[in-house]
């Protein structure tokens, strides 16, 4: 060692041991530092995602280097690509053609030098298929045709063939359906699937409206609209079946098959016995029903959902080609979707009865007449029979479709991403929503805005679903798909967002109300819908998709888009960290349709416990007990388990419930009396039975309410709230104000406990929110601005920390609770985030406003005081839509500048603005509280204030419906009417000078 270096060393253990000496220590290391970083300035990764519409071709490159060097900028890096047709709007390249593939292979290379993300939807419009999918592979209904012989005599003749449309009147909401279902036979493909035959006495069949409406439902051949509650569409095949004296059968054992008499030219040979016998031909046409607004070049039928020929060629009409053009440019293609599935109820596949055999073990064709409306053997024989038939076309659906198209993707290096589960058109489809959103790598659901979402009362459980766009409050599916996403081990959950007829009426403000909705329901990957693909030369604000938020480089408001777009990003930063957390697993039963009810439809948890849903395949085969809590293979754990109130359950499932509770599960809800299909019945019964009598032993639901079964436990006749604070479980969060006005969802990982809590209501609240955490140091994040508090005031109650916080409306916040535990921090004062602001002075009088000459504004005016522009009495401002710059000067004297914090309030915006003060930018304001921190800009004496303005795009839009074409400031393919109520725009104060 040298001489100065031993000096240098010498003289820091000197310095060293003074400070120790001293009692002196280094500062603590921020746990959540690296958090902060990843929060403050979210990576690429974890930014919004949106829909790319091509509509009718209508691209050129100078379009989409505009819309993806705009997404980069603002913050959209995770694309899906959807060609379509439009309407009302000119054609331009042809989808697949040379052109096409060229500006598709320039998206690509733009895309991957600006690190966006690209996933394809695989055919033109939704949901799959095209010109070369033929009808055999297409969707296909059953049909039946019926004809009474009397024997004993030789039959040698043609069968009847079956209506065209037997069966099928109740057709009011599915896709098209007018277009194909009066089709005649001829035209649709018609082949057969089997011919049974039974005794026939003349009353086994139900003729009374009322059953009869009951078992077409059941065999699913009834629509049923997606506006329905997903408790309601499930009631629809559980009504009960009530037998009649009249009532007669068939015997299951009295069933013969005659299809191997029977040949391909419909005729059929058979030696009929003695007695009048009725021969049933089972066969099935496709549907007809085809893609919905493909472009003519690609459209064609749907695929059958229910076998895996469809996608295959799906793959390689299409997919092989893109896959082609990407690897030509070296772009690794995201994903390939498969967008909504609405595409009426297909219910057959010719490979139906061995698929049949393969899922429930047993032959089907016996049963057969049951699907015509015959009973066979007793009405419940018949209803289990129906239940198994509609649970092997959803078992056919998820692995012959989704599960497919899954392995083809994965095979060529692509994630998938389907939108499997609904809301579907039709609702009847028969389906296990989680199973199919389980097949998919990116599960994904939609929301939508109600048509008056932004009004008082819009959202009212008073008008129609329609209106309003929501079932209690929340949104239909994403309870359902963060759920799939949660049980089936897949880390995010996404929905197509903002989904609306609105065109051009939202803006960063009306849209955050809808996103935390959707947060706080399990969503953390937000697909904006839409953001067409314009080119600059078809003006603005474009033409467009007829429905979805117009979120697009063309909207107003898009040069402030960034500061909301990265709100999203700091969100789903934070809600994608480690593992949500949920109290209870809530059992779906095997009801098919199977969909989940929204948040909160659990109603026995009460407040402050959130769950998930899970489904028959989840539970019997990725459902295990690790130290007393039922624990999935991904890392999700909950404390009990809650059965359905249903009366017969799969004996593999209660065995398998029978199992988890033997190994110390704790399992809430009364026992099922019976099997609800036929294998092995009725043995399956007094199985059922049996077990029942050992898990719930004397546990009867009113004197004995709980029963110990190996090391778990099972409760009937207590709630899961009752159970779970039994065994001293408390609520994870509760607000006093309740659920409907604080919403939350709590995430947990190896650095902390996330907890995203949202204000439900367009008003100002405060709260004393409850956490069940103890002994750490929260604090508070603002996913807004991008900041953290974390000196906050708490108190611990009970091993729970108590927090008031003050919710401006629809603000929300991260509450973080560190893991590694510091140096309690402690509040003595009333810290600035709960202090009530005071007004110290309104900038009122006049102001200098500047509009843009280029879109009709009067470019300087000056308001004598701040007003509506709709209201205004000059046309160039009443009708404008666009930006507008207000300037003001103002004084401020020595007390003002005495305060710690100053603010500037705007009042009412519309629709969002940005704020500098004596040439400093103070950033753009898009929610409430509609305020700006000005303490580092103002000054004593005299101040320049420039509040800039933008408003939304129907008033240009309306006041162009007045102009001649060639005085018309506007092009796009929306219409609006003349009369149409304009919009409030601009500034419209109170301007305040507040203090804290």
């Amino acid at each position: 060692m040298n001489r100065r270096t031993f000096i240098s060393s010498t003289a820091l253990l000197a310095v060293s041991k003074k400070i120790f000496s001293q009692g002196l220590t280094f500062p603590e290391p921020d746990p959540l530092l690296d958090y902060y970083q990843g929060f403050s300035n979210p990576a690429d990764e974890n930014k919004a995602g949106c829909y790319w519409w091509w509509l009718n071709g209508l691209i050129d490159k100078e379009g989409i280097e505009r819309d993806l060097t705009e997404f980069k900028d603002k913050g959209i890096m995770d694309i899906l690509l959807v060609n379509s047709a439009g309407s009302n709007m000119p054609v331009g390249v042809q989808f697949l053609s040379d052109e096409w593939r060229e500006l598709f292979c320039y998206a690509l290379r733009r895309a991957k030098s600006l690190n966006i993300k690209i996933g394809v939807n695989l055919c033109s419009g939704w949901a799959m298929g095209g010109p070369w999918i033929t009808p055999d592979i297409a969707g296909r209904w059953y049909l039946q045709s019926e004809l009474k012989v009397s024997g004993p005599t030789k039959f040698h003749d043609r069968l009847p063939l079956p209506g065209n449309r037997v069966g099928y009147n109740n057709l009011h909401n599915a896709p098209g359906y007018k277009n194909y279902i009066d089709l005649p036979l001829h035209e649709l493909d018609y082949r057969d699937t089997a011919v049974v035959a039974f005794p026939y006495r003349g009353n086994e069949k139900i003729l009374d409206e009322e059953r009869l409406d009951n078992i077409t439902t059941r065999a699913n051949r009834a629509d049923a609209s997606h506006g329905l509650k997903a408790d309601e569409l499930m009631e629809t095949v559980t009504i009960p079946l009530e037998s009649l004296p009249t009532d007669g059968a068939v015997s299951k054992d009295s069933v013969i098959d005659l299809t191997q008499y029977f040949s391909a030219d419909g005729t059929l040979n058979w030696d009929v016995p003695e007695g009048d016998w009725m021969i049933i031909r089972t066969g099935h046409r496709m549907t007809g029903s085809r893609l919905s607004i493909a472009q003519p070049e690609a459209d064609g039928l749907s695929v059958g959902w229910l076998n895996g020929e469809g996608v295959i060629k799906q793959f390689e009409h299409l997919g092989k080609i893109l896959l082609e053009d990407a690897k030509k440019e070296d772009f690794n293609l995201h994903f390939f979707a498969d967008d909504s599935f609405e595409d009426g109820f297909p219910n057959w596949t010719d490979q139906i009865i061995a698929k049949f055999i393969h899922y429930r073990g047993y032959d089907p064709a016996p049963y057969l007449p049951a699907l015509g409306g015959y009973i066979v053997d007793t009405l419940d024989v018949t209803g289990r029979f129906l239940l198994d038939y509609r649970k092997t076309v959803a078992d056919c659906m998820a692995d012959g479709h989704y599960k497919k198209f899954a392995e083809l993707c994965h095979e060529n290096g692509l994630l998938v991403q389907n939108e499997s589960a609904g809301p579907s058109r039709s609702a009847s489809m028969s389906m296990d929503g989680m199973k199919n959103l389980g097949r998919s790598d990116l599960p994904t659901g939609e929301f939508w805005l109600g048509i008056k979402h932004d009004e008082p009362d819009g959202l009212s459980e008073n008008l129609s679903y329609w209106t309003r766009r929501l079932d209690d409050g929340y949104n239909k599916v994403c309870k359902m798909v963060a759920s799939a996403a949660h049980i089936y081990g897949k880390p995010l959950a996404s929905a197509e967002s903002f989904t609306t007829y609105r065109h051009w009426k939202d803006s960063p403000a009306t849209l955050k109300q809808s996103t935390d909705r959707a947060f706080c329901e399990g969503i953390n990957r937000i697909l904006i819908h839409t953001s067409t693909a314009t080119r600059p030369q078809d003006g603005k604000p474009g033409y467009e998709y007829y429905a979805g938020t117009h979120f697009n480089p063309n909207v107003t408001w898009w040069e402030y888009a960034a500061d909301f777009l990265n709100y999203i990003a700091r969100c789903q930063y934070l809600l994608r960290k480690g593992k949500f957390i949920a109290d209870a697993l809530y059992y779906n039963g095997d009801t098919i349709p199977n969909v989940v009810g929204v948040k909160g439809s659990v109603k026995q948890l009460g407040e402050g416990y959130d769950y998930d849903a899970c489904n028959e395949e989840v539970l019997l085969t990725r459902l295990k007990v690790k130290d007393g809590l039922l624990t999935l293979p991904d890392g999700m754990q909950y404390s009990v388990l809650i059965l359905p109130d249903d009366e017969s359950m799969p004996e593999a499932v209660l065995r398998k419930v029978q199992g988890l509770v033997k190994e110390g599960a704790i399992v809430v809800g009364k026992p099922p009396t019976k099997d609800s299909g036929l294998l092995n019945f009725p043995a399956s019964d007094k199985h059922i039975q049996q077990i029942v009598l050992d898990v719930w032993g004397k546990c009867d639901g009113h004197t004995v309410l709980m029963n110990r079964y190996g090391s778990g436990r099972v409760y009937w006749g207590k709630t899961a709230h009752e159970v779970l604070n039994d065994i001293r479980i408390t609520p994870d969060f509760v607000s006093d104000l309740g659920s409907d006005t604080i919403d939350f969802i709590h995430r947990k990982d190896d650095v902390a406990d996330i907890y995203f809590v949202s204000n439900r209501l367009n008003k100002e609240v405060k709260s004393v929110c409850t956490f069940r955490m103890s002994g750490r140091n929260p604090e508070i994040w603002h996913p807004v601005k991008g900041e953290r508090i974390r000196d906050i005031a708490f108190k611990d109650i009970d091993n729970h920390t108590e927090i008031s916080l003050k919710f401006a409306p629809f603000e929300s916040f991260f509450i973080l609770f560190p893991k590694k535990i510091q140096k309690r921090n402690t509040l003595s004062a009333l810290p600035d985030y709960l202090k009530d602001v005071q007004v110290l002075k309104e900038i009122s009088g006049s102001w200098t406003v500047d509009f843009d000459k280029e879109w009709g504004g009067p470019e300087t005016i000056t308001f004598d005081q701040l007003q509506d522009w709709s209201q205004h009495a000059l046309d160039s401002i009443k009708y404008y839509s666009g930006k507008a710059i207000y300037q003001k000067d103002f004084q401020v004297d020595k007390q003002m500048t005495s305060y710690t914090k100053l603010f500037i309030n705007l009042g009412v915006v519309k629709e969002i603005a940005s704020v500098r003060l004596n040439g400093k930018d103070l950033g753009v304001i898009w929610t409430s509280p509609w305020r700006v921190d000005i303490t580092h800009a103002v000054k004593l004496g005299a101040n320049r204030l420039e509040i800039a303005v933008i408003n939304l795009w129907p008033n240009r839009l309306i006041g162009d419906i007045g102009l001649q074409s060639s005085e018309r400031l506007t092009r796009t393919n929306i219409s609006f009417e003349k009369d149409q109520k304009l919009l409030p725009s601009g500034l419209l104060g109170p301007v305040n000078i507040e203090v804290i």
